[in-house]
């Protein structure tokens, strides 16, 4: 969970093996790297979906044009036909999100933290542009804290999950986010939201 985690290891991965490699090895290894990642959503009981595969499904042309600039390669390297290699894991991704989404429904959590929902809310609204948030609810009633060895905090959260709905969609996203304080020279510090989004579940908006 976290925001573009693929598109950093693909440039981390694309930089230090394929910096001298044509176009079309580079176009190729980080298909294969996207494959592998759908096969993990198909895998997966609920079909979780990073969000760097879902703009993979759902916005190609875009994900082609970020992995253009990531490469180093103009988008016209890319064949005409360049997500043939992967399409077969496309359409079957896609086919078992758009037969499960419908089936699945918002479960609002069992507790209420206004303040540290509204923290998460924003960062969704501020980094999904376009998106909206439909309902917010926390999995814990009361902070969650963890101490070290010596029984001495070492920090704090509180947990929770959101309905994303984004533009042009007819699905929503179940999303995580997290809220942390972490204890330092005998205080806590302030709260800051300390991951948020990054994929998730689809399912009904209502």
């Amino acid at each position: 969970m976290k925001k573009l985690v693929l598109l950093m290891i693909i440039s981390a991965f694309s930089a230090t093996v394929f910096a001298q490699s044509d176009a079309k090895t580079k176009i190729d290894a980080n298909l294969m790297f996207a494959k592998n990642q759908i096969q993990r959503s198909i895998d997966d009981p609920k079909n979780s979906v990073p969000d760097d595969v879902m703009k993979l499904l759902y916005q190609p042309e875009v994900w082609k044009a970020e992995l253009a600039v990531i490469i180093k390669e103009p988008v016209s390297a890319f064949p005409a036909n360049w997500l043939a290699p992967i399409q077969d894991k496309i359409n079957e991704l896609k086919g078992l999100l758009e037969n499960g989404w419908k089936d699945r429904s918002w479960k609002q959590p069992p507790f209420s933290r206004p303040v540290e929902e509204g923290m998460a809310k924003a960062k969704f609204l501020s980094y999904y542009k376009g998106a909206s948030v439909l309902k917010i609810g926390s999995n814990y009633k009361d902070w969650n804290m963890f101490k070290n060895s010596l029984g001495i905090p070492t920090n704090k959260f509180i947990r929770g999950i959101a309905l994303v709905k984004y533009p042009g969609q007819e699905f929503c996203i179940q999303q995580e986010w997290i809220v942390k304080q972490t204890y330092a020279g005998g205080k806590w510090s302030a709260s800051k939201v300390d991951s948020f989004g990054g994929g998730g579940v689809l399912m009904k908006c209502n």
